[in-house]
């Protein structure tokens, strides 16, 4: 059998009618032998010198080691093609006519487009010869032994006598774009598993582990095929927008994207607006592309510019000018958070990209996490209507209950982890009372349920110049700090607006008061859902009245 990628076809090809044809290949193709690679459903960008990304697809990418590559296109029903018009026309079961692309070129556009994306990637070794061709496959008709066209000629069609003969097809195929000698110009292993790193689109990423809360935090990630969509769906598009709510895994599909955009050889930008985040992203991107807050960024071209800087009001049109200067230098930029950018930031920003209008943008954002403004999402920047998340894959069942509780369309959310440990509530007055509780509850955490200090955060809506929790206070035998814990008594604090986009296994989210917001709701939204396995919530006895119902209902 065929290694197939996917394994199985996706819900949305199996209950597709249109997709019958594609489902018949499928099938056809991974019966193959063991030694060949099927790709189903494919998209890429390569870089063009000079100029923006071009893009590329295929129904299925056929490849074997010794024999190549073979590029199909899929066209189903009965298959017309009128030479006068050069129009081609499909006419389904039920009778109906539809004008269909021209499959040959479509097989031969894709096939350039895979055989540039290939050439740019960085460990290609381009001295070895390459059979790479384009087959197109019209499974519901019978096309006979006769050439249809000069460009289509029998050898590279597969017709339904072919689908239940899928192997001699392919073969027959391969040998067609065969050298003179008949000899193949095979990909070998390396240049293999360069095709299957690029095209195989399966990922897992892992989450710490914990020490009680093991359990829950061992799992692995599994981004569901809903989110993979996401990374198929941006592919065809230069400008997207991706919302999700907290926990629907877009900053791991950032730095996913962000990922392969460099290994593809893009000069690719990751950026943020807190500066804590974008720390906490070029540590989990190892230093490999540039990553930086939107204000750092603006800084540091003025400065690189030669520009003064002033307030940070000041700064989006100092980048802009500094752009003026030194000229734009990247090929992709990555937005994650983006729900706290300015709508004066965007024309700056854009103004990076080497070519305005084809260079890639992408933007992650929580529609429901603008907690101190409202404005128009990136107006005039991207078209096209967001792709949304709504499946929580980082939070446990119990947390997502609170979480869903607060979110504008909680009967939108789903989440798949575990059951998880029930969130605590604990009533407190005053700031002295706050202190107090908060040590006691560490010295559990930590002593008696053996629970690492490194894995638990203690979040704020008060900045710390107006928060009890200061850095530096004592709680029992624990110290806090702002910064990542140095030692075993260290506790990190933290607000919640700086903590957006990151995670912890424990979050303590304290100061709950009248005092804490004037939308003290979706500071819950935010501040809760940075919980991985264990949420405790601190609240003021005179905190809302209806806060404190909507956080009993939704813990009951």
């Amino acid at each position: 059998m065929a290694r197939m990628y996917p394994e199985r076809l996706p819900e949305s090809a199996l209950r597709d009618p249109k997709r019958s044809a594609e489902r018949r290949v499928y099938e056809a193709l991974s019966c193959l032998d063991d030694k060949f690679l099927v790709f189903y459903s494919v998209a890429w960008q390569a870089r063009r010198r000079n100029a923006g990304a071009r893009d590329g697809e295929a129904d299925f990418v056929i490849a074997h080691a010794d024999l190549g590559i073979l590029v199909m296109e899929v066209k189903g029903g009965d298959i017309s093609y009128d030479a006068r018009t050069d129009q081609w026309s499909s006419t389904d079961r039920y009778g109906e006519t539809h004008s269909i692309d021209d499959p040959v070129e479509q097989a031969r556009q894709s096939r350039y487009a895979l055989f540039g994306k290939l050439c740019d990637m960085r460990d290609w070794d381009h001295k070895r010869w390459l059979t790479i061709g384009q087959v197109v496959a019209f499974p519901d008709v019978h096309v006979g032994t006769a050439s249809l066209r000069p460009d289509l000629p029998r050898e590279i069609i597969v017709d339904t006598d072919d689908v239940h003969h899928i192997q001699d097809a392919v073969l027959r195929s391969f040998k067609h774009y065969s050298a003179e000698d008949r000899r193949a110009g095979g990909l070998g292993q390396d240049r293999l598993g360069l095709v299957e790193r690029l095209l195989a689109r399966p990922f897992q990423l892992k989450t710490p582990l914990g020490v009680e809360l093991e359990y829950e935090d061992e799992r692995l990630i599994e981004l569901t095929e809903h989110q993979m969509m996401v990374l198929d769906w941006v592919s065809n598009r230069r400008r997207a927008a991706i919302a999700g709510c907290a926990g629907s895994g877009k900053t791991m599909l950032a730095i996913e994207k962000a990922r392969r955009l460099a290994i593809e050889g893009f000069e690719v930008l990751l950026t943020c607006h807190s500066k804590s985040l974008a720390e906490d992203l070029h540590h989990r991107m190892s230093g490999k592309i540039p990553v930086m807050h939107f204000h750092g960024l603006c800084r540091a071209m003025a400065r690189e510019a030669g520009i003064a800087t002033g307030d940070a009001d000041s700064l989006p049109d100092a980048l802009l000018e500094a752009v003026d200067r030194l000229g734009p230098r990247f090929d992709a930029i990555i937005v994650d958070e983006g729900q706290d950018f300015e709508e004066t930031w965007w024309l700056p920003l854009v103004s990076l990209l080497r070519d305005y209008e084809d260079s890639i943008l992408y933007v992650f954002f929580d529609d429901n996490q603008n907690i101190y403004r409202r404005q128009d999402y990136i107006p005039g920047v991207v078209d096209e209507l967001p792709f949304t998340l709504t499946d929580n894959c980082r939070n446990t069942q119990r947390i997502h209950q609170v979480v869903s509780s607060f979110y504008h369309a909680p009967t939108n959310l789903r989440c798949q982890g575990p059951p998880g440990r029930q969130v605590e509530t604990f009533s407190y007055r005053g700031e002295s009372h706050l202190i107090r509780m908060v040590g006691r509850q560490l010295h559990r955490l930590v002593e008696e349920e053996r629970i690492g200090a490194g894995n638990i955060v203690l979040l704020t809506p008060r900045s710390q110049d107006r928060s009890a929790l200061k850095a530096g206070t004592r709680v029992g035998k624990f110290v806090l700090t702002t910064d990542a814990p140095s030692s075993s008594n260290h506790i990190q604090v933290s607000t919640v607006h700086s903590f957006k986009g990151r995670e912890k296994q424990v979050v303590m989210l304290a100061e709950i008061d009248r005092f804490a917001s004037s939308d003290l709701a979706k500071v819950l939204y935010v501040g809760c859902s940075r919980a991985r396995t264990h949420l405790l919530l601190l609240i003021d006895t005179d905190a809302p009245h209806a806060v404190k119902e909507r956080v009993r209902q939704a813990t009951m």
